[in-house]
């Protein structure tokens, strides 16, 4: 969990869709969108084969039990998550927050949405939490619903 942060939402706000992991590759961030209300916002990772790792580990016959309390650079490295991608972290959650206080369903759309409106407006990103962002993203929410209405 140190990668990332996990958002509690009313599970009736969360869309039920086909595909609930997204990769946002122009943010390099990982999203889980659960239907039970739990949402998960993090740094990529790549997925990989387990089963081959588990094979090579069981093979090394030497088994260190390292401190718990010291970390190696090497792990410290491994676990490093740039600043960029940080903000985009927290861009994204507090994207989900916003829609969350105003009552909104969540879908993989309308985060993406509330994400660029946060950057085009150069906001800052505690500012995401304020009452005037949360007046913009209402008023570009409804743009959005009647739009949608008149293509019908």
């Amino acid at each position: 969990l140190s990668t990332g942060q996990l958002i509690t939402v009313t599970p009736y706000l969360v869309k039920r869709q086909k595909q609930h992991f997204h990769h946002l590759e122009q943010y390099g961030i990982d999203l889980i969108i659960g239907c039970n209300g739990f949402i998960w916002v993090g740094e990529h990772v790549e997925v990989r084969d387990d089963m081959v790792e588990d094979q090579v580990s069981q093979s090394d016959p030497q088994v260190l039990i390292p401190n718990k309390n010291s970390v190696s650079l090497e792990e410290q490295e491994k676990n490093y998550t740039a600043l960029e991608t940080r903000k985009y972290i927290c861009r994204a959650a507090n994207a989900v927050r916003v829609l969350s206080t105003l009552g909104f369903i969540i879908t993989l759309e309308i985060i993406k949405g509330v994400i660029d409106l946060s950057l085009s407006t150069n906001l800052e990103i505690h500012d995401m939490l304020g009452s005037e962002f949360c007046v913009l993203v209402a008023e570009k929410e409804a743009e959005r619903r009647s739009s949608n209405k008149k293509k019908r």
